[in-house]
C-alpha cells in the first residue's frame, strides 16, 4: 500500500514538472507586460525619402553659377551674330530690290545657329557643375538661357543696327527703315539657346547612367 502511494506521488510530481516546464525563451508569467512595452518601443527603421524639391547649398549654387554663365554668354554670342551675319545692302533696298528679304531670314537663321552652339557648351557646363543637383541646374540653364539670347539679340542690334540705319536718306518711311534695321526678326528664336541647353544636359545625364557611377 505504501508502495503504491510512494509511485503515485512520484507520478503526480513527475506530472508536475512535466506540465509546469518554461520553453526556452518563452517569456514569463510576469514579464508579459514588459516585453510588449520594450517591443513597442523599438524603433521603426524606413528607408529614407528623397524629395526632388529638397535641395542644399551646393545644388542652389551650381544653378546659380548655371544662370550667370548663360546670362554673361550673351555678350560674346551678340558680338559674333554681329559679325558673322549677312550684311544688307542698304542700295538695293532703295531701288526696290526684294533681297532685303533675304537677308533678314539669313540673320536670324544665323543667330538660331549661334545660340545653338552656345546652347551646347552651356548643357555640358551644367552637367558638369552638378548632374545630380536636382532642378537647380536646369532651371538655372533656362532662367540664365532666355536671358543671354535677349542680351545677345540687344547686342547686335546695337552694333549692326545704327550704321545700317544711317545710310538711309532723310525723311525715309517706317517701312523702309524697319526693313534695314538689324534686329531679330523671328522671336521663337530666342529659346534656342536655352532648349540647346536643356537637350544637351538631358542627353548627357542619360548617358552617364550607364557610362559612369552617380556621385554620392
Amino acid at each position: 500500500m505504501s508502495g503504491d502511494s510512494t509511485v503515485g506521488g512520484a507520478h503526480s510530481a513527475g506530472m508536475r514538472d512535466f506540465s509546469g516546464t518554461r520553453q526556452p525563451g518563452a517569456p514569463r508569467p510576469d514579464q508579459g507586460d514588459r516585453l510588449d512595452g520594450v517591443a513597442d518601443d523599438w524603433p521603426a527603421f524606413e528607408e529614407p525619402e528623397r524629395r526632388f524639391w529638397v535641395v542644399g547649398r551646393a545644388e542652389l549654387l551650381a544653378g546659380l553659377v548655371c544662370a550667370v554663365a548663360m546670362a554673361a554668354a550673351g555678350l560674346p554670342l551678340g558680338l559674333l551674330w554681329a559679325a558673322t551675319a549677312p550684311r544688307l545692302n542698304v542700295r538695293a533696298v532703295l531701288a526696290g530690290s526684294e533681297v532685303a528679304f533675304d537677308a533678314q531670314a539669313g540673320v536670324d537663321v544665323y543667330f538660331a545657329l549661334i545660340c545653338a552652339v552656345g546652347g551646347l557648351a552651356g548643357g555640358v557646363l551644367g552637367f558638369w557643375r552638378g548632374r545630380d543637383g536636382g532642378w537647380p541646374v536646369p532651371a538655372g540653364l533656362a532662367l540664365g538661357g532666355i536671358g543671354g539670347s535677349l542680351l545677345a539679340s540687344w547686342i547686335g542690334h546695337v552694333l549692326r543696327s545704327a550704321r545700317a540705319v544711317s545710310q538711309l536718306p532723310e525723311g525715309t518711311g517706317g517701312l523702309v527703315v524697319q526693313l534695314v534695321e538689324f534686329r531679330l526678326r523671328s522671336p521663337g528664336f530666342l529659346l534656342v539657346l536655352p532648349a540647346a541647353s536643356l537637350f544637351v544636359l538631358s542627353v548627357l545625364s542619360w548617358l552617364s547612367l550607364f557610362l559612369m557611377p552617380r556621385r554620392a
